[in-house]
């Protein structure tokens, strides 16, 4: 029902919205004010109605005074004794005749209670003694007017009367008897006056002895001389224990209480609710009279300005309009800023839905000329292998020469050869279903001209929501798989010959990388064939020129002695001179292995034996070690070895001192045993590929191959904490020290001499 009823234009609904805004708003305001108003009208009726009770109490106050003062004035002229008020009662009476008209009748009572006379005369009622009366027993002892409370005569008349008193005195002040006038609630004197006495319109008024609580006057007769019983706390309450108040009914109507001054009554004023109310009906319907005129004014207000406001619209619509076509180059939109930046937004919406639209276009016009000239094939198929999409190298791998229309919504997996199709069927499952990364797989695929073709598959799974997909992508590896093979066995046939040739052959690459070690050149090096895969070869061989002559390194040996057979010196790995004769090949054929070198190194047999058992004068006879010469020679390998450089070497330097100074050569045979665990525990510590060399006396240094100077310096420091126990064991631990210093081969050292000076140095600055 709402929707039909809703409005659909935005305009309508804007109005709709607007004047319900306005409606809500004016109820609101005026619901506030009714509220503001209402407290403050019905707090300034309270207060008339309290200033108007007031009025009628002091009224009421004064009548009662008045009638008190023309008693007393009246009692004051005669100062009879008590027997002549007995004896001459009747004409003393007559001397009152005037007060008849304030009171109902005039009494005239003797010294001991009883009515002497009245005026007018009623029957039965002189003689009457009235000596228990409160109000004669009050004027008797106080010698004071008083007012009695509302009680009935004695005698045959039995009249509800008030009585007002005065003393008489005579000459000498005593109490000679007592003028009194009564007052019945019934007649007109006071009450009856009272009774037609009205607050407002239609309210009326009470009066209530205090604190009895006994009614005197009342609209209804039949309340008269009723007492009360207010409940404590109420404006009643109050009222009958001396204390003014009001209150508002649970009816509406008003109630005002104030207490008389003269008289121990209290006047009461009670409002209705009807006119209590009045008032505030006709603010109400004020009010509601404005709220029909706002709302009369609100809808077509409402209408009248979303009409206005919305004008941009129309020319927004014409602009989004004209978008489309491109031509909304002349079309403003003019009004408020938020449709003018909406304008904006879909001005540029439509620029990069334009540029995008182009950039879709020309990647799939590239995405065509990939579909038919990739010699990839591409597909996408969900997780049963169904498949979407396939470009045209996929088909012709598969031998799909039934084309797309055939095979898109079938199986892909239907193409692979019987002898892989189960295994990967259950791969694919498990994969698809519950596997995570990459699907990578080798397998051959039937074709209907040729052989079985061997692809290798690479699929990914596909982001989005919805059914996983997947996009496979899938190359022909037969001609690959095929050379390989041949390869494989030309490298096998090319290893058998290797192995046949009995000297040392080494095969590396153009950077001087060994991918091949014969058994002999294995043998030679002290090589394992994993250790040497992959690394330069100056790591393994170092060269020298003969008779002391300086480094060759291979790059000089590839520019100058290719095809020659070169007499030199090979530093081994126990630092020992081997006269080789070295001959380096280069492959020149064109193709994959072209500029590859052949190295095949072969002992000097004849330099061997001219020279003898020269080598052993680059060892230390004490230790074993490498002496200054074998040090120099592994040091100047190194230097000339220019590629190493990327990777530096370190140089460590251990010297033992006797007194601080450096020990002497001539040792003794305990000195000698010393310099042996040295060296032992040396070598237990560095690396076998590292040059260890001892010095003259207790001087020991180390080229530490491919190791910087922050890990030579952690080097040396556990050297140090190994050997101080050891120098401390023997006796002459008292005076023997250890000094260390650390340095790394640098871009300008060119000599062994000069790295040997500069570490010497630092040894010495560091500990002098």
């Amino acid at each position: 029902m709402l929707q039909v009823l809703w409005p659909g234009s935005l305009q309508a609904r804007l109005a709709l919205f607007c004047s319900l805004a306005i409606l809500l708003v004016s109820v609101l305001l005026c619901g506030v004010a009714y509220l503001q108003d209402g407290t403050h009208l019905r707090a300034l009726q309270l207060q008339h109605t309290e200033a108007a009770v007031a009025l009628l109490a002091d009224d009421i106050d004064e009548r009662v005074r008045s009638r008190q003062v023309m008693l007393e004035q009246a009692a004051a002229n005669l100062q009879p004794t008590a027997d002549d008020i007995r004896r001459h009662g009747t004409q003393l009476i007559r001397q009152f005749r005037f007060l008849k008209g304030s009171f109902s009748s005039v009494v005239l009572y003797s010294a001991e209670g009883r009515i002497v006379a009245d005026y007018p005369e009623l029957p039965g009622r002189q003689g009457l003694d009235v000596s228990d009366r409160d109000y004669f027993v009050r004027t008797r002892q106080q010698l004071r007017a008083t007012v009695s409370g509302p009680l009935q005569t004695r005698g045959p008349l039995k009249r509800q009367v008030m009585v007002f008193t005065a003393p008489i005195l005579d000459a000498h002040g005593q109490f000679a008897g007592m003028l009194g006038g009564s007052l019945e609630l019934s007649a007109v004197e006071l009450f009856g006056e009272l009774r037609g006495m009205r607050l407002g319109n239609s309210g009326h008024i009470t009066l209530l002895t205090r604190p009895e609580g006994q009614i005197l006057l009342h609209p209804q007769p039949e309340q008269l001389l009723r007492r009360v019983s207010p409940p404590p706390g109420s404006a009643l309450a109050n009222a009958l224990a001396g204390r003014n108040g009001s209150e508002t009914a649970a009816s509406g109507e008003l109630r005002i209480y104030r207490t008389l001054h003269n008289v121990d009554w209290v006047l009461g004023g009670v409002l209705p609710a009807q006119e209590a109310g009045l008032p505030l009906a006709g603010l109400a319907g004020e009010y509601l009279l404005l709220l029909l005129l706002a709302v009369l004014l609100a809808v077509p207000l409402a209408w009248l300005g979303t009409q206005w406001l919305l004008r941009p619209l129309t020319a927004l619509q014409r602009k989004i309009h004209a978008m489309q076509a491109g031509t909304d180059g002349d079309i403003a939109v003019e009004g408020c800023a938020e449709l003018q930046t909406l304008a904006a937004t879909v001005a540029d919406v439509y620029q990069d839905r334009r540029r995008i639209a182009d950039k879709l276009s020309l990647r799939e016009a590239m995405f065509q000329v990939l579909n038919h000239t990739s010699p990839l094939g591409v597909f996408v198929c969900d997780a049963d292998g169904v498949l979407s999409y396939g470009n045209r190298a996929m088909l012709e791998m598969a031998g799909m020469e039934r084309g797309s229309a055939y095979w898109f919504g079938r199986r892909w997996q239907e193409a692979v050869h019987s002898s892989d199709y189960q295994q990967l069927l259950q791969e694919w499952k498990q994969w698809s279903r519950e596997g995570s990364g990459d699907f990578q797989r080798r397998f051959r695929l039937n074709h209907v001209r040729h052989a079985p073709l061997l692809v290798a598959l690479h699929c990914s799974r596909m982001d989005g929501d919805g059914e996983p997909r997947f996009l496979a992508v899938m190359e022909d590896i037969s001609e690959r798989e095929s050379n390989r093979s041949a390869l494989a066995a030309e490298r096998e046939r090319l290893q058998g010959l290797l192995q046949a040739v009995g000297d040392a052959v080494i095969f590396t690459n153009q950077h001087d990388e060994v991918l091949q070690l014969n058994a002999p050149a294995r043998q030679l090096l002290g090589l394992k064939q994993e250790e040497a895969q992959g690394r330069s070869l100056a790591l393994f061989v170092a060269l020298n020129r003969p008779d002391g002559g300086g480094p060759v390194s291979t790059g000089m040996l590839t520019e100058l002695y290719v095809e020659q057979t070169l007499a030199l010196d090979m530093l081994g790995r126990d630092l020992r001179r081997l006269p080789v004769l070295l001959t380096l090949s280069l492959v020149t054929d064109a193709g994959s292995m072209h500029g590859y070198k052949v190295w095949v190194l072969r002992e000097d047999t004849q330099r061997r034996r001219k020279a003898g058992d020269g080598g052993e004068m680059e060892r230390d006879v004490l230790t074993g070690l490498a002496n200054r010469r074998g040090l120099q020679s592994a040091l100047a390998a190194a230097l000339a070895d220019g590629g190493s450089r990327l990777q530096p070497h370190g140089v460590l330097w251990l010297e033992l001192r006797q007194d601080g100074m450096p020990l002497q050569q001539d040792l003794s045979l305990r000195g000698g045993s010393l310099m042996q665990a040295v060296a032992a525990q040396l070598q237990h510590r560095l690396r076998s590929s590292d040059c260890l060399a001892r010095l003259e006396g207790g001087v020991f240094v180390a080229l530490l191959y491919r190791c910087n100077a922050a890990s030579a310096e952690r080097i040396c420091d556990d050297i140090v904490s190994e050997l101080i126990p050891l120098l401390a064991g023997g006796e002459d631990s008292a005076v023997l020290g250890l000094h260390a210093a650390v340095s790394e081969l640098q871009e300008g050292d060119t000599l062994p001499q000069e790295v040997l000076q500069r570490i010497e140095r630092r040894s010495r600055q560091r500990w002098p």
